[in-house]
């Protein structure tokens, strides 16, 4: 007999030491003519995937541009689903971009051993309607969307439901669980940020103070080397590497390409690398070429080019008009910026809207104070966007809580065991299933990086007059 590890929270919830890898149901002849018949269903297709004991398909919902004119043009929506038995706990996952989870089961499926749909935002990836109407690229349409598929195969799953994501997919789950609290039975957003301005000035600070102050002081003298000594020498490796790597620069030029990248420096650092990377900062009497390969793996130049930045044209969209951004400091640098909005703005995929002036954000800040339940919100101690987290306030059956020195990619099984422990009582208890923790760690999925230059064009905007 195998001895498995045996956690518990006063008899709450025991975890043992198997791989979650329970074969699927025997899945009827029919299923994907079940699958074909639901509601708005454009189109379904088995696929085949190196997930064990899985079946996994694509699906394409049929969905309105408008949700309030059903006659407005459609677009279709992708959907990819992880089938194990209906009667398991579905995980509804957005990324808040395009679906580059595919088949990869995120932490909640392989804890639950349940069903998993990751649901493709509207206008990214293959989801945009041709014209794009960027008016409709609202947070209440987006979770229209994810209503007419959740109901949709809810029909067919009928274990719990829980709604959850990733930085901008958790601030999805949020919004789709504000429009409509009742189609899910809980929501856990992972190092979802809410901003309430344009910019937002609670993020600066927070750099100020984040790390230890060696570290934080090595990334910063790092930048300002670049910036003030090395910006040739990086120039001309970046565009050495646009030719190896056959890349174009014609929405932001290479050169203010590479001063957002540097700029962006601190940012990235402790949003995916942190204080494990602290060693591979270099110092400031580096090589050339040693500063280039740092600026390449924490702040790509190459994130700035145009196949990048047209993935982001969407995100960019929401930033300005609905979902706010961070004021994300490097007053250190300003000294020594050459490039202003003229050479940023062109990143817009449209015409500049209007700032909403935080009217939607600050909705769903009163959803989660006043309405909020069964919300399990988890965050990195040192990610920046952490400046950003939701408050609880009079959230009932919830929980915030928070990995220490974490970054963006900060886990529920990455918790200190009692807040590990008190999570997972609280999956438990809304899908009566008890979550098992796997042999060991689950890969986590390449997450794309916003383009710097994005970045730096939402910073300019707010210095322009």
């Amino acid at each position: 007999m195998r001895l498995c590890h045996h956690v518990g929270i006063l008899g709450l919830v025991a975890l043992g030491c198997g791989d979650n890898l329970a074969p699927p149901d025997e899945v009827p002849p029919d299923f994907i003519g079940q699958l074909r018949a639901l509601p708005g269903v454009h189109d379904v297709e088995e696929q085949p995937t190196q997930t064990p004991n899985v079946r996994y398909y694509v699906l394409h919902f049929d969905q309105p541009v408008d949700h309030a004119d059903p006659q407005s043009p459609h677009f279709l929506e992708k959907v990819s689903l992880l089938h194990k038995d209906p009667a398991k706990p579905l995980i509804v996952w957005t990324s808040g971009y395009w679906d580059y989870y595919l088949d990869h089961p995120v932490e909640l499926t392989t804890l639950l051993d349940g069903n998993q749909i990751s649901i493709e935002h509207r206008y990214f990836g293959e989801s945009r309607p041709d014209p794009a109407d960027w008016s409709k690229l609202t947070i209440d349409q987006m979770a229209a969307d994810e209503h007419a598929i959740v109901s949709a195969l809810r029909t067919l799953y009928t274990g719990k439901a829980l709604a959850s994501g990733g930085s901008k997919g958790g601030m999805t789950a949020m919004f789709f669980r504000r429009f409509y609290p009742d189609d899910v039975d809980g929501t856990v957003p992972y190092v979802a940020p809410i901003s309430f301005g344009a910019p937002d000035t609670r993020y600066s600070p927070f750099l100020d103070t984040v790390g230890n102050d060696a570290c934080r002081q090595a990334v910063r003298d790092v930048a300002v080397e670049m910036l003030a000594n090395r910006r040739a020498a990086i120039t001309q490796a970046a565009q050495d590497q646009a030719v190896a790597m056959n890349l174009s620069y014609t929405r932001i030029l290479l050169a203010p390409a590479v001063e957002s990248a540097i700029f962006s420096i601190e940012w990235s650092f402790w949003q995916y690398f942190g204080i494990t990377y602290c060693s591979k900062v270099p110092l400031t009497t580096a090589t050339d070429a040693d500063m280039f390969k740092f600026l390449d793996d924490v702040s790509p130049v190459s994130d700035n080019s145009d196949a990048r930045i047209g993935e982001f044209d969407a995100y960019y969209y929401q930033a300005y008009f609905q979902l706010g951004y961070p004021d994300d400091g490097g007053t250190y640098l300003q000294s020594y910026l050459m490039y202003t909005d003229a050479d940023y703005l062109s990143a817009l995929p449209t015409a500049e809207p209007a700032y909403d002036g935080g009217v939607a954000m600050m909705d769903i800040d009163q959803f989660v104070r006043e309405s909020g339940e069964r919300l399990l919100f988890i965050y990195g101690e040192w990610d920046p966007w952490t400046a950003g987290k939701f408050e609880l306030g009079n959230a009932t059956d919830s929980l915030r809580l928070i990995q220490a020195q974490g970054t963006h990619g900060s886990h529920i099984t990455r918790l200190a065991d009692v807040d590990r422990d008190a999570a997972l009582a609280k999956l438990a208890a809304w899908t009566g299933v008890t979550p098992v923790l796997p042999k060991q760690r689950v890969a986590d999925v390449r997450v794309p990086r916003l383009p710097p230059a994005m970045s730096r064009a939402l910073r300019v905007r707010r210095l322009s007059p």
